[in-house]
């Protein structure tokens, strides 16, 4: 059968239906369905030949999850992440591409799956909180006995560590372009083995699949981000499970708890203490720049008539350089709003500072501040 050369009007326009179905699984943050979630997971397993599992064990969070099944014993079987995703994703993909081709394939995974910063950086949150820890192979034997052969080939093959272990939304979302192909273009065949994951996907948010126990967690009870699409929270977490573990972001940086319940307590004593650049960063943006300045913090290096240039040089060199520039357009009492606007370090005028901002030279700038 030939391959399809292109997508029909109404098809197109059906790929923002489907992209939007599959944003709002990725950031849901309502209750897991247990049952469905459940039941996805036991057809998950059949569709690649596998018994459903004996036991579900449900965590209020990842993060518990990776606690309890770093614990996993040689009763709960062996891992089986790599079977039920990895293969059938690629055996889903060939059958596909048979179809549609490859550069068709890849435009709708395109339209449907695109890059979502957000739910990444919950991914690389969850990722550097969860249970991280390598088994040692001695340990992995020791859990193994009796030894066989095969619990040898097992325990030498196994994934080592929580990210090699688990599904979330981010390594899930995959399915939703394949969810399209079958329900627009109706590969029904070629897409049946994905229907239980499709599930999963749908009502779960994380889980670790093992041959006899499937642990599974719910999502978050809150989640925040900001405009740019970054986890961001001004007033408190920017994350949240039900069993209290959160997280506290600023524009994609994780960052202490305190600065944002205890912004007040941010002196340029406590910026020049953080050792990492990003939360240094985060400090100064969220006691404010003009604050920080009006303190001290920066020393101002260059002044024109477009605004002026002020720099902060630490002991490792790092350094923050960053322009006021004044609003041309009064507020209602009369007053002209200060902006500060973060530039790069070797940047060494306030023209220069303000032409960057807009992606200019200094030169082009001027004669565009001349010609207005």
């Amino acid at each position: 059968m030939p391959t399809r050369a292109a997508l029909t009007a109404e098809q197109t326009a059906a790929l923002d239906r489907y992209r939007a179905r599959w944003l709002a699984i990725r950031r849901s943050t309502e209750p897991a369905d247990r049952g469905a979630a459940e039941e996805g997971v036991r057809q998950a397993y059949r569709a690649v030949g596998l018994p459903h599992p004996d036991r579900f064990v449900w965590c209020e969070s990842p993060i518990a999850l990776s606690h309890r099944a770093c614990a996993a014993s040689p009763a709960d079987g062996a891992n089986v992440r790599s079977q039920l995703l990895d293969r059938t994703r690629r055996r889903a993909a060939r059958l596909v591409r048979k179809r549609l081709g490859r550069r068709l394939l890849a435009e709708v995974a395109d339209a449907v799956n695109p890059a979502d910063g957000l739910i990444a950086s919950v991914s690389e949150m969850v990722l550097q909180h969860a249970n991280q820890d390598e088994v040692s192979l001695a340990a992995r034997l020791r859990r193994s006995r009796p030894l066989s052969l095969r619990r040898i080939l097992t325990a030498l093959l196994a994934p080592q560590n929580f990210s090699e272990s688990v599904a979330g939304p981010a390594e899930l979302s995959w399915l939703g372009p394949y969810e399209f192909v079958r329900g627009v273009l109706g590969l029904k065949a070629e897409t049946a083995p994905l229907l239980g994951l499709m599930q999963v996907a749908a009502n779960v948010g994380w889980l670790q699949p093992h041959e006899r126990t499937c642990w599974l967690s719910e999502r978050p009870r809150l989640l925040r981000g900001d405009i740019e699409g970054r986890l961001h929270e001004a007033r408190g977490p920017a994350l949240c499970f039900g069993d209290g573990w959160s997280a506290f972001a600023w524009k994609g940086v994780e960052i202490p708890a305190w600065l944002i319940e205890q912004r007040g307590a941010i002196t340029l004593a406590t910026v020049d203490a953080e050792s990492n650049v990003q939360v240094r960063r985060c400090m100064i943006e969220i006691m404010t720049p003009a604050r920080y300045v009006a303190l001290g913090g920066a020393r101002k290096v260059a002044q024109d008539e477009t605004g002026v240039l002020w720099r902060k040089i630490w002991l490792n060199y790092d350094i923050w350089t960053a322009v006021e520039v004044i609003n041309a357009t009064p507020e209602p009492d009369g007053t002209h709003r200060h902006y500060f606007l973060q530039v790069p370090a070797n940047i060494n005028s306030a023209r220069e500072a303000v032409a960057w901002t807009y992606g200019m030279q200094p030169d082009d700038y001027s004669k565009l501040v001349v010609r207005t």
